[in-house]
C-alpha cells in the first residue's frame, strides 16, 4: 500500500497526504504500482465521460477529458516527450541529442511536437461515444506498464539520473506477471479492442526502444515519459476499429 501512495503522490495531482520519509529504494521499487496508478487515473477519467456525455457536444468533451487528464497528472510525462522531440528530431550526432534532451529550454521541434500530440489525441477523445468511452479504464492502464519495456529491456544511456533507478530496480519476473493482468483487465473491461490495444502497444513500444536504443546507446528518463504519452495515443488510434 505504501508503494502504490508513493507512486500515485509522485505521478498524479490527486491531493492525498504523501507518505513521509520516502527512500530512494522505495521509490524506484514503486514502478510495479504504475499500472495501478494508470487504472486510477483512468477510472476518474471515464466517470468524468460518464458524466458529461449528456451534457456536452463531442468537441467539447474531447476538449474537457484532455484538460481532465492533464490536471491529473500534471502533465509530467508531456515534460519528457517534449524533451525527447527537441533532441530525436534535430538529427544530430547522438552526443548532441543527448544534450538538447538535458537543455530544460523548449525548442521549435518541441512545440510542434507537442500541438501534434495534443491534437491527436483530442480528436481520438472527441471520438468516443457512449459505448466507447470505457477504452478510457484501461489506456492509461496499458501506457503505465508498457513503457517499463524501455525500462528494463534496453541500458540507460545516462551515467545518472532519475530514470537510472528505474532501470536498475526494474525485473522481468515481476513485470510479465504484471503485464498478465493489464492484459487480463484489458480484455475484461473493453474486450478484443482491450487485447489489441495490448499486443500492438507493446509491439511499437518495444520497436521505438530499440531504433532510439540503437541510436543513443540506451534510453533516458524523458524518452520514458515520450512513451507512456505515445503509447496512450496508439492504444486509442489501434483500439477504435475494434469497439462495438
Amino acid at each position: 500500500m505504501r508503494g502504490f501512495l508513493i507512486a500515485l503522490t509522485f505521478f498524479t495531482r490527486i491531493p492525498l497526504p504523501g507518505p513521509k520519509d520516502v527512500t530512494a529504494e522505495e521509490f524506484t521499487r514503486s514502478y510495479r504500482f504504475y499500472p495501478l496508478v494508470g487504472l486510477v487515473i483512468g477510472l476518474l477519467l471515464w466517470l468524468m465521460a460518464k458524466l458529461l456525455i449528456p451534457f456536452y457536444p463531442p468537441l467539447v468533451l474531447g476538449a474537457l477529458l484532455l484538460v481532465g487528464e492533464l490536471m491529473l497528472t500534471g502533465g509530467i510525462h508531456l515534460d519528457g516527450f517534449m524533451d525527447s522531440m527537441d533532441g530525436l528530431l534535430s538529427a544530430r550526432s547522438p552526443e548532441r541529442i543527448l544534450e538538447i534532451m538535458k537543455d530544460s529550454r523548449v525548442g521549435a521541434h518541441a512545440s510542434m511536437a507537442l500541438v501534434g500530440l495534443l491534437l491527436l489525441k483530442f480528436t481520438l477523445l472527441a471520438s468516443l461515444t457512449s459505448p466507447r468511452v470505457s477504452l478510457l479504464l484501461v489506456v492509461p492502464m496499458i501506457s503505465r506498464w508498457v513503457f517499463q519495456i524501455g525500462v528494463i529491456g534496453f541500458p540507460y544511456a545516462r551515467a545518472q539520473g532519475l530514470g537510472k533507478g528505474f532501470h536498475e530496480a526494474t525485473h522481468w519476473v515481476p513485470f510479465l506477471l504484471t503485464g498478465g493482468v493489464v492484459g487480463g483487465i484489458s480484455f475484461l473491461l473493453v474486450g478484443l479492442a482491450g487485447i489489441v490495444a495490448f499486443a500492438l502497444s507493446v509491439l511499437f513500444i518495444t520497436l521505438l526502444a530499440s531504433r532510439i536504443s540503437s541510436l543513443l546507446g540506451g534510453l533516458t528518463g524523458d524518452l520514458y515519459g515520450a512513451m507512456i504519452e505515445l503509447s496512450e495515443v496508439i492504444c486509442l488510434l489501434v483500439a477504435f476499429p475494434f469497439l462495438k
